[in-house]
C-alpha cells in the first residue's frame, strides 16, 4: 500500500484519483506506518508545507522505503527553500529551491518536454531546485534548465504533475509503482 501525504495542501486527491486510475494501491494518510512507500504530493509554499508536515518530517527523514515526491513534494524534498521566506525542507536530497532565474512569466506552466526520453509533461510552478548530480531529466523555460526529475536511493522527486500529464504521467506513476 502506498501512502499519499495528506498535509493540507492542494492536488492530493489529483494524485489519489491518478493512482487508482492506473491500478496503484494508495490511500490518503497523515501517517506513513505501515504502508510500502509514500508519496508527497503538493502545491503551495515551501514554508507551509514543511510547517504542515510537523513531527511527520522526522519520520519521513527517517522513512527506508521508496518515496516520490511531486511538484511542491520534490522541493520539500531538498535542504532548503526561499519560497516566502528561507525554510529548512527534509534534507533527503543534496541542494535548494530557488524562484526560477528568468525574464519569462511566472509561475512556469504548461506542457514541457523532458530532456533525455523527449516527453511532455505538464508543469506548474515558480520555483526550482538546484540542478546537480542528483538531476535525472530536465526541462528548458526562459533559457533556464530546470531539474523535471531528481533521484537518489529510495528518493524520487518530478517537478512536473504526473496526474496532470495524460497517458505519459499515467506511464511514469505506473512505472515508478512497479519498482516497490
Amino acid at each position: 500500500m502506498i501512502g499519499i501525504i495528506d498535509y493540507n495542501l492542494g492536488n492530493i486527491k489529483s494524485v489519489l484519483n491518478a493512482c487508482e486510475r492506473v491500478g496503484i494501491e494508495a490511500k490518503l494518510n497523515k501517517n506513513i506506518d505501515d504502508v510500502d512507500a509514500i508519496i508527497l504530493p503538493g502545491v503551495g509554499s515551501f514554508s507551509t508545507a514543511m510547517r504542515n508536515l510537523g513531527e511527520l518530517a522526522d519520520k519521513i527523514k527517517n522513512f527506508d522505503k521508496p518515496i516520490l515526491g511531486i511538484c511542491l513534494g520534490m522541493q520539500i524534498l531538498f535542504e532548503k527553500g526561499y519560497e516566502d521566506e528561507e525554510y529548512f525542507g527534509l534534507g533527503l536530497l543534496k541542494g535548494e529551491v530557488k524562484k526560477i532565474p528568468t525574464n519569462k512569466k511566472l509561475p512556469h506552466m504548461g506542457w514541457n518536454t523532458l530532456s533525455k526520453t523527449q516527453k511532455d509533461v505538464y508543469f506548474v510552478h515558480s520555483y526550482m531546485a538546484d540542478f546537480n548530480e542528483e538531476t535525472i531529466e530536465y526541462t528548458e523555460y526562459g533559457g533556464v534548465k530546470i531539474p523535471a526529475i531528481v533521484g537518489h536511493g529510495n528518493i524520487l522527486g518530478y517537478q512536473f504533475h504526473p496526474e496532470k500529464s495524460g497517458k505519459v504521467g499515467e506511464e511514469i506513476l505506473k512505472r515508478w509503482a512497479k519498482c516497490i
